[in-house]
């Protein structure tokens, strides 16, 4: 066979392959667009006030500490009261979060309340949920220039804030809300945290800590919010 048809050739079946990929790639997107829904128990089709609630039962169960306030404003005492019962010390490593920014931190000063790099001596960290799993008590947080991964698991303390709002039934509610909110540009990391850090690989002896924080403290805020400069 002479190299020109066999050129010719070639070029036939990359041509062929190209669009092989194109329809491969159409096809994902519409199975992707056009998914279903597992089958969900019924503690994960819960919405509103029954999600809020049965988010909180789940939480509790795996060792989690939960605390509802009604408003935002009043998260950094809620914290420094958490903090003050527990005797557990600062300093308090906020996520970068303007949510959190808004908040009157000068009422909890002496713990030291502030963003920035995540430091082995950090005695806490805070971070914002973007939503929470009714079903499992799990919370999704993601990653990105103001959330960083590190605050999740190298405090000894993790403490949440959690909106109500943004209570959802199931892990696939979850999934949804993050491709909404995204606009399609899912973020580098997802976490899904339910309780604290624990294991019981050792001696089948429950331990905690193992592998991160040994307290999560979820605060949900169930009514109005502050208000961030430059949103409505």
């Amino acid at each position: 066979m002479s190299q020109q048809r066999i050129a010719i050739l070639n070029h036939i079946r990359a041509s062929h392959a190209a669009r092989g990929v194109v329809r491969q790639e159409h096809t994902a997107a519409a199975h992707l667009n056009d998914r279903k829904k597992n089958l969900i128990p019924a503690r994960g089709q819960l919405t509103g006030a029954a999600a809020c609630a049965q988010f909180i039962i789940a939480a509790l169960k795996n060792q989690a500490t939960v605390d509802n306030i009604e408003l935002a404003e009043h998260v950094p005492q809620a914290i420094g009261a958490y903090l003050a019962g527990h005797g557990l010390a600062g300093p308090i490593r906020l996520c970068g979060d303007a949510f959190l920014a808004a908040m009157p931190w000068n009422a909890i000063a002496h713990f030291n309340p502030a963003a920035g790099a995540v430091m082995e001596s950090d005695g806490a960290g805070v971070s914002v949920a973007l939503c929470g799993i009714a079903e499992t008590g799990t919370l999704m947080l993601t990653s990105g220039i103001n959330s960083p991964s590190g605050l999740n698991f190298l405090p000894p303390t993790h403490i949440v804030v959690l909106r109500a709002a943004d209570i959802v039934g199931a892990l696939e509610d979850g999934w949804d809300m993050l491709r909404r909110i995204s606009n399609g540009q899912i973020p580098r990391t997802v976490n899904l945290i339910t309780g604290p850090s624990r294991t019981a690989d050792i001696a089948q002896t429950m331990y905690m800590g193992a592998h991160g924080p040994k307290r999560l403290h979820v605060i949900v805020v169930e009514g109005a919010s502050v208000k961030v400069e430059g949103n409505a």
